[in-house]
């Protein structure tokens, strides 16, 4: 028999093939399983769209899939015809395994795998999700909130274990009673410090056309309400310590023109500046003097890992797993969220301490580098999978 056809298929499936936090996710396990010919398992991923996650995925020798319904908001339609794409997949592709990331592909995924298993009585079939911060985390309407965690209880009803992502997720499941216990699980991201190739500061600034004596204050994420770059924009209103500072803010997605507009309402066009859709953001994270991370609700977030692995210091908002990464006054700077006049404060205080900036990027450097490795997390994610 064909030694390879003894490994065990894992198929990945995720919402959207953006490269963001989930989908960066994926793609490391995805591409780190085959680096491990002990583990005996390869790699199908299935994600929505083809974008710069399915290039990768497919530039790595990994089979994609594209599921052409799949997207973030709710669509009954749509999301019914993608319910029936990953059925189709499931039979088509016959994985020994499944492992969903993100809320959205959580239960859509999840009710075409019990359909599957119903079909073929194939009950011995392992699936995982992979919860990258609960979304009744978000802030919303208290009827909302109560709906989405009757989903999220609901979906966690389809999978034999559940991933969390940080300490406060794993805690904030078993108190709301989303899963049982024995479901649970935390494994933290991890990164590849070799899989960085980051551009000295002045070749980055040279990049991004940024003047070279300028202090910059910067922000990479999704142009989405949960990243809360609204906050940033609206600190850069405040008086600070130094006159030639401007903030930078590198993302994409839906929210962009609505910032375009902060910024123009608040007469900020020539402090606050958007790049979109820049390839490859995190080589460019030198350019910063400051890295800022405005975020309204966070699983572990991969950018604060860069951030630190980058060597700089961090101020973040104490949402989601943050504090796993950012201790405050250790390891970075922590603030309230929906709070511009602490950011602007912490920016003030790291902007009149360079020994502290200085203390705080190499702390966060060792941490991350201690605690985070994308080793860790693939062993721990395997031996996962090895429990059933």
């Amino acid at each position: 028999m064909d030694k390879k056809a003894k490994h065990k298929k894992v198929l990945f499936i995720i919402t959207k093939s953006v490269w963001a936090g989930a989908s960066k996710y994926v793609h490391d396990l995805a591409t780190g399983i085959p680096q491990l010919p002990q583990a005996r398992l390869r790699a199908i991923v299935a994600g929505g769209g083809h974008g710069v996650m399915a290039e990768k995925i497919i530039s790595a020798g990994v089979p994609y899939f594209e599921i052409k319904s799949f997207q973030r908001d709710i669509n009954i339609f749509k999301d019914v015809f993608a319910f029936f794409e990953i059925l189709f997949l499931l039979f088509r592709t016959k994985p020994d395994m499944v492992h969903v990331s993100s809320a959205k592909a959580g239960g859509v995924a999840g009710a075409s795998i019990l359909i599957y298993k119903l079909l073929t009585f194939n009950f011995q079939l392992s699936t995982v999700f992979t919860a990258h911060g609960w979304a009744f985390n978000e802030p919303r309407p208290k009827w909302q909130t109560a709906l989405i965690k009757f989903f999220s209880k609901l979906t966690c009803l389809f999978y034999d274990k559940i991933i969390c992502v940080s300490e406060y997720d794993y805690k904030t499941a078993l108190k709301n009673k989303i899963a049982p216990l024995k479901k649970l699980v935390i494994i933290h991201n991890g990164i590849k410090p070799e899989d960085y190739n980051f551009l000295p500061k002045e070749k980055a600034r040279r990049a991004l056309e940024i003047p070279l004596g300028s202090f910059l204050v910067g922000s990479i994420g999704e142009f989405t309400k949960n990243k809360g770059q609204k906050f940033l924009i609206k600190a850069a209103k405040n008086q600070f310590l130094i006159s030639n500072y401007q903030f930078l803010i590198i993302g994409f997605g839906e929210n962009k023109e609505k910032l375009k507009s902060l910024i123009q309402n608040y007469n900020l066009r020539d402090k606050v500046f958007l790049i979109d859709n820049l390839p490859e953001a995190a080589k460019y994270l030198k350019a910063f003097d400051i890295f800022v991370l405005p975020s309204l609700k966070e699983g572990l977030p991969y950018v604060l890992l860069e951030a630190g692995l980058a060597g700089l210091p961090i101020i973040a908002t104490n949402v989601g797993g943050v504090s796993e990464i950012v201790e405050n006054n250790k390891t970075g700077l922590l603030v309230n969220a929906a709070k511009p006049e602490e950011i602007a404060d912490a920016i003030n205080k790291l902007i009149k301490n360079p020994n502290l900036r200085n203390e705080l990027a190499r702390a966060a450097r060792q941490k991350i580098l201690q605690e985070f490795s994308f080793g860790k997390m693939l062993d721990q994610t395997i031996n996962l999978y090895k429990e059933k």
